[in-house]
């Protein structure tokens, strides 16, 4: 058993005794990590007695469906006026004390801490009796302090979220308590016939055909007929009781004390001016004791391959009898089992390989509940291997993904094939009488990287665990492949537009040097041109003069000037005009 040592600060093993986390002695607030969700509760919630007399307070705890198995808290009480005669742990849920229940009537104070090797779980769980005798006279508070309530989760989570104390009064002398409704006065109307049957309605115990794990007072509530002048009631044992013909009044409720724990009946009937009517009967059940522990076992043993393994728990509950069984198998749905016709064993589904703690809860009728915990573990078969795999694959080829392998032999192999992540498709590959397997995927792929996985299964059902393949890439058939060097469709149409692009980017950057070449040399052309047109109109002008004068020696020299600069120019216009040719 393990429970929190306040002096060291942890968690201790009590005995060596693997039980689960047996308690966690409160802290401040800051050094708890609660899932507030249980109720520490005295009841009577309020009660007046005289000096001398006795009363027994029960302390009670309402989990509000989080299951716990230990709980801590003082009790204190004023000195001079109450004092403790015993306590009664005999019909407490909690089986082993770490701090036995004592009281000081000089502290005026009682404290324990106490729990149970099983998870518990109800409205009104009883963990001590108290009972007290009035020494002085006055009024005061059941005060309940240094209070836990631990969880039955493993790591002995605070679930304590309020405590309830009891408020009391001693008097001298106290009258006899009474319980006589509010009378009702009016003048009845006759109607001739009997009184019908009552319909009684109970608020705080609505449903007369369920259990309740519920202590608390209760009012019962009729509508009275124009001819009612009488009432009588009885609250008891018997299921078809008729109250004595006496009336009580005339009244439309009546309030009662906290029933005891089992099956009661409440009986009411009407009187009018021709006499009494049937009786009406109403069934109040109240349990608040849960079922009997019990242990689990796991047939196969704690560690076992068999993937569906057999629990084997019964219990029973002396009350209200069990309901059901709630069977869960780490953070997984609960699965509900009926008591009627349960022999004792379960069959779990089929499980993956790997540790799980099953708990097992039993309920009874009024909802009180009992658990056991354990731990099983399911051990895998022999893994299979991979030993082959594709490692290449063209997207728009019609042949598959092969996968080959070895496993067990005549088991069965769950192929499944991943995009990373992304699960994309599965198969079955059956291994022959020496283990060998093999399966294709012909289904058409995206590029991309994939992952195949493998995993056996047997005849049983048991699986081993996942294998994964080394990476197959998928992607577009070469449409160009220079050795090494390969371009599929993609690749290709990317490159081509690569050289279009480049192509046109050099064209224009050619163009564009060879238009600035072409305008440097027609420039240059045209001042040659210019310069040669300049000699000629200058020779021209010489040979009109010289044409006038009678000298024949200087008009033959105009004309060899002349003739002599027109083929100068004709030899520079050829030039030119082959330079912009280049």
């Amino acid at each position: 058993m393990t429970y929190y040592n306040k002096q060291h600060g942890k968690f201790m093993d009590h005995g060596g005794a693997v039980i689960t986390v047996f308690l966690v002695v409160v802290f401040t607030l800051s050094f708890f990590s609660r899932a507030h969700a249980a109720t520490l509760f005295l009841t009577p919630a309020s009660f007046e007695i005289a000096i001398g007399e006795k009363v027994a307070v029960d302390l009670r705890i309402d989990n509000e469906g989080v299951s716990f198995n230990a709980a801590q808290a003082t009790i204190r009480f004023p000195k001079d006026i109450l004092e403790v005669v015993s306590i009664d742990k005999a019909s407490s849920t909690f089986n082993f004390w770490l701090a036995e229940p004592t009281f000081s009537n000089a502290e005026g104070m009682v404290s324990f801490t106490g729990g149970t090797s099983f998870g518990v779980s109800g409205g009104a769980i009883q963990v001590l009796k108290i009972e007290f005798r009035a020494k002085g006279s006055g009024s005061g508070t059941l005060v309940l302090s240094d209070a836990a309530i631990t969880a039955s989760d493993g790591s002995g989570t605070n679930i304590l979220s309020k405590t309830a104390d009891a408020a009391f009064g001693v008097v001298i002398k106290k009258e006899t308590p009474t319980f006589l409704p509010a009378q009702i006065v009016r003048t009845p109307v006759p109607t001739g016939a009997l009184p019908t049957k009552p319909i009684i309605i109970v608020p705080v115990y609505p449903d007369e055909n369920r259990w309740y794990n519920l202590l608390s007072p209760f009012t019962l509530r009729w509508a009275v007929p124009v001819d009612i002048i009488g009432i009588s009631t009885a609250f008891n044992t018997q299921p078809n009781y008729t109250p004595p013909p006496i009336s009580e009044g005339l009244f439309g409720s009546k309030t009662y004390p906290t029933p005891a724990e089992e099956v009661r009946y409440v009986h009411v009937r009407f009187q009018n001016d021709l006499g009494w009517g049937p009786a009406a009967h109403y069934r109040l059940a109240v349990d608040t004791t849960p079922p009997l522990g019990f242990e689990v076992s796991i047939v196969e043993g704690d560690a076992t391959d068999q993937p569906a393994p057999t629990l084997e728990f019964k219990t029973s509950d002396i009350l209200s009898g069990l309901k059901e069984y709630h069977v869960r198998i780490g953070n997984g749905d609960i699965i509900k089992i009926p008591a009627p016709g349960f022999n004792g064993t379960f069959q779990l589904p089929l499980l993956t390989p790997g540790k799980r703690q099953i708990t097992v809860k039993a309920l009874d009728q009024a909802d009180n509940g009992i658990e056991q915990n354990l731990t099983l573990e399911t051990i895998p078969i022999v893994s299979p291997a991979i030993t082959f795999v594709t490692g290449e694959l063209f997207s728009d080829e019609v042949a598959g993904l092969a996968v080959r392998g070895t496993s067990l032999p005549s088991a069965s192999t769950h192929v499944r094939l991943y995009k990373k992540e992304e699960f994309i498709v599965e198969g079955m590959a059956p291994a022959d009488d020496r283990g060998n397997w093999e399966l294709a995927f012909n289904n058409p792929l995206r590029n991309g990287s994939y992952i195949v996985t493998a995993q056996s299964e047997d005849s049983r059902g048991a699986l081993s665990l996942v294998v994964s393949s080394s990476a197959v890439q998928v992607k577009s058939k070469p449409i160009i492949q220079l050795g090494p060097f390969q371009l599929g469709k993609s690749g290709a149409a990317l490159t081509l537009l690569l050289l279009l692009v480049v192509g046109f980017v050099l064209g224009v950057w050619f163009y564009k040097k060879r238009q600035n070449k072409v305008t440097s040399r027609v420039g240059f052309a045209e001042s040659e041109v210019t310069k040669i047109f300049a000699l000629i109109l200058k020779d021209v002008e010489q040979l009109s003069k010289t044409s006038q004068t009678a000298a024949a020696t200087d008009y033959e020299y105009a004309l060899k000037r002349l003739n002599a600069n027109i083929k100068k120019m004709e030899s520079y216009l050829q030039k030119g005009l082959e330079k912009i040719k280049k």
